[in-house]
């Protein structure tokens, strides 16, 4: 008996019995033909069941006796359906990886060009021309003849509120783009390319 023998070991040399006779064997002869490779008869039973459940060694019973075999073919085979399984599973995944970079891609290009995109910049850009309006009409008081004064004010009130009213739909763009980034940075510079600085920008007192 050969001592220090791994578990891979005995595996192999029980197989070997059968490959090298190409026959069925019965567990009684099949511990002695491989007590002469070095394996102990008291584990082939263990090491043979090892091999009959990862598909190496077939049992078929025939009358009330377990007949084992495996045929030389019977390893490569198996060898040759996990390698196309995995070779399958790996093609299967890839295609899978595939579509999905193919759909966030999508996602990406179209994302910039949405009807929200375009309509929160058109409310952007209203806003700014409010807003602006309204600086004008507030700096022009300091040059208003007294006839005009109170015409303004109240022109600039009903500016003001306008412009507020756009002050709170731009801070709830704000919140709808952040919602849709998820980063303050982006945030304010999208806001910036479209002339609104965020650390500044605020309502009219």
């Amino acid at each position: 008996m050969v001592k220090g023998m791994s578990a891979e070991d005995k595996r192999q040399n029980v197989l070997a019995v059968f490959h090298e006779s190409s026959e069925p064997w019965l567990l009684k002869p099949l511990e002695k033909e491989a007590a002469r490779k070095g394996v102990r008869a008291d584990v082939v039973k263990d090491v043979l069941q090892s091999l009959v459940d990862d598909d190496l060694v077939r049992v078929d019973k025939i009358g009330t006796m377990n007949w084992y075999w495996s045929f030389p073919g019977e390893a490569s085979n198996k060898a040759t359906m996990a390698l196309e399984n995995a070779e399958a599973t790996k093609a299967r995944l890839e295609q899978e990886k595939a579509a999905l970079e193919k759909e966030l891609a999508k996602v990406k290009k179209q994302n910039p060009e949405t009807g929200e995109r375009d309509a929160l910049i058109a409310k952007l850009t209203e806003a700014k021309a409010i807003n602006e309006r309204l600086k004008a009409e507030l700096s022009a008081f300091s040059s208003s003849n007294p006839e005009t004064v109170e015409a303004m004010r109240e022109g600039a009130k009903l500016s003001k509120q306008a412009a507020n009213l756009w002050t709170d739909n731009v801070f709830m763009m704000k919140s709808w783009v952040e919602s849709k980034m998820g980063d303050s940075g982006q945030v304010k510079q999208f806001f910036k390319s479209e002339g609104i600085n965020l650390d500044s920008f605020d309502y009219i007192e």
